[in-house]
């Protein structure tokens, strides 16, 4: 097995590679019954941070379209430990990508003010 460095890796486009990793999977039904409650309560889905809509925004083809956030990490859970559509928020992609971007895990409320202090800054 030949392993090239990882400089090499980064210049060639179409290497491939073995990863092992572990990986906690999140309940799809979980997520499905926080979409229905959320649709049920407030006719939409909409980006809690950034109010972004995807049916809006893309048609159709946005339709049902939000990403589900953790409001406790799924990796600082205990094993078994259950959640319910309560403990999470509806993301868009954007948005859940800044949630987790930096080394504390940011709140959605903490990701509201980031964005209102820089509207209109760029």
């Amino acid at each position: 097995l030949h392993v090239r460095s990882r400089r090499q890796r980064q210049m060639c486009i179409r290497d491939s590679y073995y990863r092992v990793h572990k990986q906690i999977e999140r309940s799809r039904s979980l997520v499905k019954l926080a979409k229905e409650q959320c649709l049920k309560k407030t006719g939409k889905l909409e980006c809690e941070a950034c109010e972004t809509n995807f049916k809006t925004t893309y048609g159709e083809l946005g339709d049902g379209f939000i990403e589900a956030h953790h409001k406790i990490p799924v990796s600082a859970m205990k094993p078994n430990q259950t959640s319910s559509p309560e403990d999470l928020e509806m993301v868009c992609s954007n948005c859940h990508r800044m949630l987790h971007r930096g080394k504390v895990l940011l709140t959605v409320h903490d990701l509201k003010k980031i964005l209102k202090e820089n509207k209109g800054t760029n």
